[in-house]
């Protein structure tokens, strides 16, 4: 229904049409009205829950239920229909810890200074909603935390901002955040500030080789070795030889790593650290190198091996099958996990994501799951028949919490006696916001 109402409000529809489609469009919204009001006088205990989070209640709604509010509930609401005169109207009860959090009040420099005395600052100063400047940040710069701020991505970083606050920010946090305008020039004009340690990990610099080159005596080399974000080839290791720190660089993924690389610095790799690098060409012909001593261990939770159902066979004894179970790259099916049911940590292998999930394979092996972690799996083939097939071994509230099920007021009702309503009403709005206020209110009137 609403991508038809989208459509007619585009003029797409025929202009003969456009009667009747409002006609029916009013009618279909009646029934959805109705049809939601009567699921919530069903489910009454569902319905504080998902009011105080999901619907615009208006100044008069508020008032007239003010006993019955969670006021800390409502001052976390992005449902609201937020304006200054609403926040003035319950000034004293609104929770001032949840409001100084809710990036969907009206935030201005104006209702900031009304209530400079109300505001929890160190929540306020994290809060992404408000109109970040340097005008705010300069007035109230006594109140701001400037550590935090200084690692923050959200500000509106600008080469004039840093200037502006030279003394005030964290350069520690500065020279680590991803978020500035990285540039040559801006790392020159404050070379004497920057903790060139942290910079030397920060992925989001301009990185050349020209850009290591210059500053090659200020960079923390054991840092930049493990930098994923360098313009990694073979020229840059080779020229740099003398300086990597060769354990950090050997865990490092980016590299462009070959065979040949391997061997042409072999005495300088730190070979424990290859076991857990899932960059490395892998191969049976690594594995079997001449004096390489892997970690069996490691590499069984490495997802970059060359896995196969003839690899696992081949080297079965030496695996450690409780980090196989949580490994996202193994070849995963239905035969693989049965192979070798005797072998799997069922609780590693509950929670991993690549399974091959369908209801046969949680029928197959229902009494090895950890059904706790179960409960919160994304990839299962969540439905109703799957939910009532295994209604004793779910932990619902678990569930409940579970934004990813496919919600429903059809699904809600199937288990109602399961659910725990306040968990659901926390991330579900079933529909709740088409309710007119009047229905609104005669639910909230019923005892």
């Amino acid at each position: 229904m609403r991508e038809l109402v989208a459509l007619a409000k585009t003029g797409a529809l025929a202009p003969g049409l456009e009667r009747r489609w409002d006609i029916l469009a009013s009618t279909l919204q009646t029934l959805e009205q109705t049809e939601t009001a009567q699921f919530f006088a069903d489910c009454p205990d569902l319905l504080m829950p998902c009011v105080q989070r999901h619907y615009p209640l208006d100044g008069e709604q508020i008032h007239r239920h003010a006993e019955r509010w969670d006021w800390k509930l409502l001052s976390a609401s992005q449902a609201l229909p937020w304006s200054d005169e609403l926040i003035e109207r319950f000034c004293a009860r609104w929770d001032w810890g949840w409001l100084s959090r809710n990036p969907a009040l009206p935030w201005s420099a104006a209702l900031i200074e009304r209530y400079a005395s109300r505001w929890n600052w160190a929540w306020l100063g994290k809060n992404p909603g408000l109109p970040w400047g340097s005008a705010l940040m300069q007035r109230y710069a006594d109140r701001l935390d400037w550590a935090w701020l200084s690692w923050t991505r959200a500000l509106p970083w600008s080469e004039e901002l840093i200037a502006q606050q030279l003394d005030r920010w964290d350069w520690t946090g500065l020279s680590g955040n991803t978020g500035l305008p990285w540039s040559d020039a801006l790392l020159d004009r404050h070379a004497s500030r920057w903790s060139w340690a942290w910079l030397s990990e920060n992925p989001a610099l301009p990185w050349t080789a020209e850009l290591i080159e210059r500053h090659a005596q200020r960079w923390d080399w054991q840092r930049l070795s493990a930098n994923a974000g360098l313009p990694w080839n073979l020229g840059l290791v080779e020229r740099h030889a003398q300086r990597w720190d060769w354990q950090r660089l050997s865990a490092n993924p980016r590299l462009p790593w070959s065979l040949g690389l391997i061997e042409a610095q072999a005495p300088r790799w730190d070979w424990d650290a290859f076991n857990a690098n899932a960059g490395l060409p892998w191969s049976d012909a690594l594995l079997e190198r001449q004096g390489a001593r892997w970690d069996w261990e490691r590499l069984s939770e490495n997802p970059g091996l060359h896995w196969s159902d003839a690899l696992l066979a081949r080297h079965a004894g030496r695996w450690d099958w409780e980090r196989l179970s949580w490994n996202p790259g193994l070849p995963w099916s239905a035969e693989l996990v049965s192979a070798h049911a005797a072998r799997w940590d069922w609780s590693a292998l509950s929670a991993n994501q690549a399974l091959p999930w369908s209801a046969a394979l949680i029928d197959a092996h229902a009494e090895q799951w950890d059904w706790e972690r179960l409960s919160t799996a994304p990839g299962l083939p969540w439905d109703t028949s799957l939910l009532a097939a295994h209604a004793q071994r779910w932990n619902w509230a678990n569930l409940s919490g579970f934004a990813q099920l496919p919600w429903t007021k059809s699904l809600y009702r199937c288990f109602e006696t399961h659910w725990f309503a306040g968990f659901v009403g926390a991330h579900q709005h079933f529909e709740l916001p088409v309710l007119s206020p009047q229905q609104l209110d005669a639910l909230l009137e019923k005892p």
